[in-house]
């Protein structure tokens, strides 16, 4: 059965925040600046050599800076046949405190554009994408952000993602936390899909849903269904993806071996997978649970304590107790004027007012506020309920009497709160260490499996016909990103301190982001840090990005460093002649 999504999240539009940026500008700002006010200076005609010299000077030592900054004072090292250990804490997160878009396309030009689409809300459709994909709309399927039935024409927008160049370009991250386990999710297709009408969003109805009929040529039943939270930055597990149609794969012209083979194996790899996706909604329930037994824990009031009359001026005032319980502990109080009073005289207490009335003050269960009326004069004063002689005693001894049960009660709770947390903590350390160990079991069950087939399950995807797809069913019932997929850990084995180099290794480039092609699936790891890993059974193209820039590196050349533990790896920059993720795509050799 199909998969439902819900999320009505839309991130801020890329292009709007890269209109911003534009660091040239900015250089070119500060020197016009500069000049301007050297000119405005009195000397300037006599020290005109001067001041340009100290200017020019100026923007050398920040050049200067950034440079050795960069390369930490020395030339970058080359290494042959040996690994790089380097000091620095390797990080495969972006900086979450920079100004960067969640979803970032690195190169505009590249990204998947969206494909419009007309629909009359009360009709509904079924409309058909390029790739073969069906998008089939309801009648009366939207609604205003009021809640009410949309009629007339919606604009539909829709893109597909199917590969690692469309991954790249389309800047959408693809990390996945689960309970502090932080995978890469290897994709079988992916959505992006908004609705608008004359340009505000509109929402699917709530009683409705859009189903896409998406053609994925990423035939194995081993993937889970998840929607992308811009708001949390991460995304949302939904369940297993078992909405396959057609057959999971063509069996013509494919050896029987190798169809008992998937067949066997994938059996333990969906085994292991289902122990897999059963925890983290475990997780959740114990959450659940948890704050459900402290909530239900009996609330700890503390009494208030009687105060005893002063010299300050005083009122007598009738209270209703139904309305201020905590005042009960007051019976026969006077109400002292509060020494925040700026504006308290003693002819106030001269005067006969027509009303007063009493209300909660700034400090609750503390202070009130009297309000005094007479005709159109008004006063307001800050008071403190008081008590004198035998009734501020006996008041004293039920006050005490009652903390006495106050500090027990506090006791009592605090046990059971870190009775209740310990239990929970212990649950969870149980869950984590049972996803650990499944997902290890995991990782070397999918090591030993592709090491045996690898060489036949690629040849067999790269030559698949239309015939040979299958249809995945997203059930769509709020506007936003989703995807098919199956959290892959990051390579192990190996690590390189990569040191990138163009025009015949005569110059380095710094790569603030580098994407690490895996061919053997459909996946790319990204890299935010100077070291990479990889696995060396695994064949590997390369994208760095360097100021706005982007470098390739094919796999034939990337496997030979990477196999001599070669770190100088010299990169291409992207030819001007591509312009989408299909040109990206033969770029990379995918």
């Amino acid at each position: 059965m199909g998969t439902k999504f819900n999320l009505n999240r839309q991130p801020v539009p890329d292009e709007e925040i890269n209109s911003h940026k534009d660091f040239g500008e900015l250089v070119n700002k500060f020197k016009k600046q500069s000049i301007e006010k050297a000119r405005s200076d009195v000397n300037f005609s006599k020290n005109k050599k001067a001041t340009y010299s100290a200017i020019i000077a100026g923007v050398a030592v920040i050049c200067t800076v950034t440079y050795f900054s960069v390369f930490k004072k020395e030339p970058p090292k080359e290494t042959t046949n040996d690994k790089i250990v380097t000091k620095q804490q390797n990080t495969n997160t972006p900086d979450t405190k920079s100004n960067k878009a969640f979803i970032a396309p690195p190169i505009s030009k590249l990204n998947i554009p969206y494909t419009s689409y007309t629909v009359k809300s009360e009709q509904g459709a079924t409309l058909k994408h390029k790739s073969n994909s069906k998008i089939i709309i309801p009648k009366k399927a939207f609604v205003n952000k009021q809640g009410l039935d949309i009629v007339g024409d919606v604009e539909i927008k829709y893109r597909e993602f199917h590969n690692q160049a469309d991954i790249i370009a389309s800047g959408i991250p693809m990390t996945y936390d689960s309970a502090g386990v932080q995978t890469t999710l290897e994709s079988a297709g992916m959505i992006d899909i908004k609705g608008y009408q004359n340009g505000e969003p509109v929402f699917i109805n709530p009683k409705k849903q859009i189903t896409v009929e998406f053609q994925s040529e990423h035939t194995a039943d081993r993937y889970n269904m998840y929607v992308l939270d811009t708001i949390a930055k991460n995304w949302v597990y939904v369940n297993r993806d078992n909405s396959l149609k057609k057959d999971k794969q063509s069996s013509k012209d494919i050896p029987a071996e190798q169809l008992n083979f998937e067949s066997k194996e994938s059996e333990k790899i969906v085994s292991l997978q289902k122990q897999i996706d059963a925890i983290p909604p475990k997780i959740e329930m114990e959450k659940v649970v948890y704050s459900k037994k402290v909530n239900q824990l009996s609330k700890v009031i503390i009494p208030t304590k009687p105060a005893k009359a002063t010299d300050r001026p005083q009122f007598e005032l009738e209270v209703n107790y139904k309305e201020f319980p905590e005042l009960e502990a007051f019976k026969n109080a006077v109400f002292e004027v509060g020494t925040e009073n700026k504006n308290f005289s003693s002819k106030l207490a001269d005067i006969t007012w027509s009303s007063a009335e009493i209300s909660e003050g700034p400090i609750k269960g503390k202070n009130y506020l009297l309000t005094l009326k007479l005709k159109d004069q008004v006063e307001k004063l800050i008071v403190y309920p008081t008590l004198t002689g035998a009734d501020y005693d006996k008041a004293l001894k039920v006050y005490e009497s009652k903390f006495n049960d106050y500090k027990h009660l506090v006791a009592k709770r605090e046990a059971d709160e870190k009775k209740l947390k310990e239990e929970f903590e212990a649950k969870q350390a149980a869950f984590a260490a049972e996803l650990k160990k499944f997902s290890e079991d995991m990782i070397k069950e999918k090591i030993r499996w592709k090491k045996e087939e690898e060489e036949a399950l690629n040849k067999r995807f790269q030559s698949m016909s239309n015939q040979d797809k299958v249809t995945r069913i997203f059930n769509v019932s709020s506007f936003g990103i989703c995807n098919s997929d199956c959290p892959t850990s990051m390579p192990k084995g190996e690590q390189m301190s990569p040191i990138y180099t163009i025009n015949s290794g005569g110059t380095f480039l710094r790569a603030e982001h580098t994407y690490l092609v895996c061919h053997s699936k459909n996946v790319v790891f990204n890299f935010y840090s100077p070291t990479i890993s990889y696995d060396l059974k695994d064949t590997y193209s390369l994208c760095v990005l360097s100021n706005g820039k982007m470098y390739l590196c094919n796999k034939d050349e990337l496997g030979k460093c990477l196999t001599s533990k070669q770190n100088k790896i010299p990169v291409k920059e992207l030819s001007a002649d591509v312009n989408d993720s299909y040109d990206l795509k033969k770029a990379l050799g995918i």
